[in-house]
């Protein structure tokens, strides 16, 4: 990215990456943090500015990420159930 990154002016988040500049700019501008406006033109450049290559490696990057938690999330899911109810079998004792 040749532009510099759009700086929210209310709460200082800076907008580092093209996915969360093109989310912000597809809210209409507004900072992803605080909800503040941002400049619309600013953001506009910068994520027009964003080299395809910088584009490609945070996708892949992101792909990674999100894939690793994934795989644990499906890890979890095909274990065995355990329904809380060891011991349901047992009556419980008259007082």
């Amino acid at each position: 990215m040749s532009i510099r990154p759009p700086v929210c002016p209310h709460c200082g988040y800076e907008i580092g990456a093209y996915a969360e500049a093109l989310e912000a700019l597809e809210a209409g501008a507004l900072c992803l943090l605080c909800g503040g406006k941002l400049d619309e033109e600013q953001l506009r450049a910068a994520v027009d500015g964003w080299k395809d290559g910088a584009i490609l490696d945070e996708g892949e990057q992101r792909a990674e990420t999100e894939g690793a938690y994934l795989d644990e999330e499906e890890e979890l899911l095909e274990g065995s159930p355990d329904f809380g109810d060891e011991g349901e079998d047992e009556e419980d004792p008259v007082i």
